[in-house]
């Protein structure tokens, strides 16, 4: 990874207000944290390869329900899983801007089923389902900075 790249990504940071970026590819490991909103830049080489939409950074979570008595509305939440952001970047529905999206509500999706295009640095990073279940909702607007960890797709 060259200076400059880091430099963009130090940017968007700052951009975004982000407080940590993590980004893993073929033996390499960037780790960057602000710290009183200077970024702290930690490179270090790894022995395996973590892919984009690696299972540790987009696995589904439950979402929680409300403090006290939560409504009935708010213990359906519970039933619901999320796909999130494994990275930060331009979130896009669909492979180009003449394609179809890659899922579309009420869609059933297996755990390699592609969702969504998320774009750092111009390269395209095909983000993977990694859980069963039906999409119920899309949280993110087409063509969206995301943030790592952002919900992205709501799952029944």
């Amino acid at each position: 990874m060259e200076l400059k790249e880091i430099k963009a990504i130090i940017d968007l940071m700052k951009k975004n207000d982000l407080a940590v970026f993590k980004l893993e590819r073929e033996g390499f490991k960037l780790e960057l944290e602000a710290h009183r909103h200077t970024p702290q830049v930690t490179a270090v080489p790894v022995h395996h390869v973590v892919t984009a939409s690696g299972s540790a950074l987009s696995a589904g979570t439950t979402v929680p329900g409300g403090a006290g008595h939560p409504s009935a509305a708010e213990e359906d939440k519970t039933a619901f899983k999320e796909i999130i952001s494994p990275m930060v970047g331009t979130f896009y529905r669909a492979p180009s801007p003449e394609s179809a999206p890659y899922v579309e509500i009420g869609q059933s999706v297996a755990e390699d089923t592609v969702v969504c295009i998320i774009e750092a640095m111009k390269v395209m990073n095909e983000i993977r389902a990694e859980i069963k279940g039906v999409i119920v909702e899309i949280l993110v607007e087409n063509g969206t900075a995301v943030q790592f960890g952002q919900p992205l797709f709501r799952l029944k």
